[in-house]
C-alpha cells in the first residue's frame, strides 16, 4: 500500500506562508536555491496540494508561460489539486482537479500512485484531512 508522505518548511513562530500565502520566505533562507535533492521523496508517484501551493507554484516558477518547467519540477507524476475553482493547468501536465473531502478522493489518489508513495505537498488542512480520513495509518 502507498505510504502517505507530508513534509513542509515551517518558520519556528509555525508559520508555513506569510499572510500573503506566499511561499517566497522559503527562498530567502540559505541554501533555499538548491535544495539537497535527498530531502525530496524519491518514491513519491504521485502529488497532492491544495490550490493555493499550487497556485503559488504556478506563478513561481511562471508555469502556464514555460509548460516544459512542469516536467523538469513534477515529471510525469499525476498532481491532484483540492479546489472548489476551475484553475489554470500548465500544457501537457497531469493535474487533476478535485473538489470535496480527501476521503471522497483518496481511493482515486492511491490507485493513480499504483503502490507508490503519495506526497502532500503544502497546506496543513489538507495534510489534516489525510489524517482525519485514516490514511495515515500504517504509513511512514
Amino acid at each position: 500500500m502507498s505510504s502517505i508522505i507530508y513534509d513542509l518548511a515551517m518558520s519556528l513562530n509555525g508559520y508555513i506562508a506569510d499572510r500573503h500565502h506566499s511561499l517566497q520566505w522559503l527562498f530567502e533562507v540559505p541554501g533555499a536555491q538548491e535544495p539537497d535533492p535527498s530531502l525530496f521523496p524519491s518514491d513519491a508517484a504521485v502529488h497532492v496540494e491544495g490550490s493555493s501551493t499550487y497556485l503559488w507554484m504556478l506563478e513561481q516558477e511562471e508555469l502556464l508561460e514555460n509548460p516544459e518547467r512542469w516536467q523538469q519540477l513534477y515529471g510525469q507524476k499525476p498532481t491532484f489539486v483540492f479546489t472548489s475553482r476551475q484553475l489554470p493547468i500548465p500544457e501537457g501536465a497531469d493535474v487533476r482537479l478535485v473538489n470535496g473531502p480527501v476521503q471522497e478522493h483518496l481511493e482515486q489518489i492511491r490507485a493513480a500512485a499504483n503502490g507508490g508513495d503519495i506526497w502532500v505537498l503544502g497546506g496543513g488542512e489538507l495534510a489534516g484531512q489525510f489524517f482525519d480520513a485514516g490514511a495515515w495509518t500504517g504509513s511512514h
